[in-house]
């Protein structure tokens, strides 16, 4: 249907909650996340449904059924209503049954399983038919002109497969909250309903105040982009927007970043370092940095940026979001490692892990969070900060190990066990689609399933994805 969306009347008994600062800004404001877990085992798509249902009716979880509206000076608010009904449920929801085993599908038999070496093993955007409820929200405007709550859920049941999708707009929550969400569907789905902690904030901000008392520059302030620098960037990267980007999801063995790991470990002990810590999440950044830049000449000057974002939530427990609670909503910075391209292939993998681990731990503080975010909340447009040049190459990660998405347990929800090996009603595989900015070279690292292998995904300029599976074969 042509011509202009109208927005639903306001409903006058609605709960009118302002949005969070930091959850209403233009990088959040253009992204739908559709998050998919697939079971082997059959649940039950009722008992899923009305435990998650009646999470978003209580006390403090209420914003997971709130409608999204902007008010008279243009700004994003949350319209809760006072009561949840039939014609205004607290949750969206569609169910698609398919009378077949999953590997009878045309789809879903291509839903991949580990690998015995890092490779590549699909296309998730090839899972859109299983992601999509028919009429699904594609974009911030569908919630604003549509009187539909935050939280969707939907499943996909076969004769020996569960697929359980949930979407959100990102301004609703990030990774984090995700797992928040999650604990307490599953206390819920367990009848433990009792044992489930309202999220920190209410209808206030916990952040509100964040970055407005910077007691020390950020490190890297003299780094910052300007609009100029912004523009200059943009236009060098503006043929980006109009390729075809291509999505790949890859699983990496955990003995092979172990292996890695070690590896670097014992580099740096060689070398005399200080500190020799590395995380797993270090070196799959510097191993995947390597492999995701391999198609830019190894010899040159420019500029590689590893955006890595990271939850506040350890760095925030002292003052703004004290311990005892999950904060279910964005609590997102971002830690910036800036190197030039040749050191990424001269330098060992320790050289790059090693200065990931650096800026965590320098840019990761109290004071440099403060910093960093008074540079946000003054930026034209509530724009984030970038720091480097304008021909610089940007890689953006989002670790979301933290989060243990693979440790979900909806056993409570089974009809059908599907697995033999104490996993009853885990996932055993993840995967996240977004609608709305494709960011090029930005890889969300899924997470670490139940055998120890590692899942990342992300959209590379189209013919890129080949190169670095010629790279993979050689891991």
């Amino acid at each position: 249907m042509f011509g202009r969306q109208v927005t639903p009347t306001t409903v006058p008994t609605d709960i009118v909650v302002p949005f969070r600062f930091f959850d209403d800004t233009p990088l959040w404001k253009t992204v739908i996340l559709y998050s998919m877990f697939v079971f082997d085992d059959v649940l039950s798509p009722e008992r899923l449904r009305d435990s998650l249902e009646k999470l978003a009716q209580r006390d403090g979880w209420t914003r997971l059924g709130a409608r999204l509206r902007k008010n008279a000076q243009g700004n994003l608010e949350y319209h809760v209503p006072s009561e949840f009904t039939e014609q205004r449920r607290a949750l969206s929801y569609a169910h698609t049954i398919h009378g077949i085993n999953a590997a009878d599908h045309p789809v879903a038999s291509k839903i991949p399983i580990p690998s015995s070496r890092p490779a590549v093993v699909c296309d998730p955007d090839d899972f859109r038919e299983l992601l999509y409820p028919d009429g699904g929200p594609v974009s911030l405007a569908d919630y604003l002109n549509r009187d539909i709550p935050q939280l969707g859920l939907y499943i996909v049941s076969f004769r020996d497969k569960t697929l359980v999708v949930i979407y959100w707009p990102h301004t609703l929550m990030d990774v984090l909250g995700k797992k928040a969400l999650l604990d307490a569907w599953t206390l819920m789905l367990q009848g433990r309903e009792d044992e489930i902690v309202s999220p920190q904030g209410g209808d206030s901000d916990p952040l509100a105040d964040l970055g407005k008392y910077p007691t020390e520059p950020h490190k890297l302030a003299s780094r910052r982009l300007s609009m100029f620098g912004l523009a200059q960037y943009g236009i060098n990267n503006v043929l980006d927007l109009f390729r075809a980007p291509e999505n790949r999801m890859v699983c990496v063995p955990g003995s092979f970043i172990e292996n890695l790991r070690k590896e670097a470990i014992s580099e740096l002990v060689s070398e005399g370092a200080e500190n020799t810590f590395l995380t797993e999440g270090d070196v799959i950044c510097a191993w995947w940095t390597r492999i995701a830049t391999s198609h830019l000449p190894s010899n040159s000057q420019r500029m590689v940026v590893i955006n890595n974002a990271y939850s506040l939530r350890k760095c925030l427990e002292a003052d703004l979001l004290p311990k005892g609670a999950p904060y279910a909503s964005n609590g997102t910075g971002f830690i910036n490692v800036l190197l030039p391209i040749h050191h990424i292939f001269e330098k060992p993998l320790s050289y790059i892990a090693a200065a990931t681990r650096s800026a965590i731990q320098e840019l990761g503080s109290r004071s440099q969070v403060e910093a960093f975010f008074a540079m946000w909340r003054g930026s034209s447009g509530k724009i984030p900060p970038f720091f480097g040049n304008g021909s610089m190459h940007m890689i953006t990660y989002s670790n979301w190990c933290k989060a243990k998405l693979f440790d979900v347990d909806f056993s409570a929800a089974i009809v059908k066990p599907g697995r033999e090996d104490g996993r009853l009603g885990t996932p055993v595989y993840i995967q996240n689609n977004q609608c709305g900015l494709l960011l090029p070279n930005a890889f969300p690292i899924i997470g670490k399933d139940k055998d120890g292998n590692f899942w990342l995904s992300g959209y590379m300029n189209k013919g890129l994805w080949g190169r670095i599976e010629e790279q993979l074969a050689k891991a």
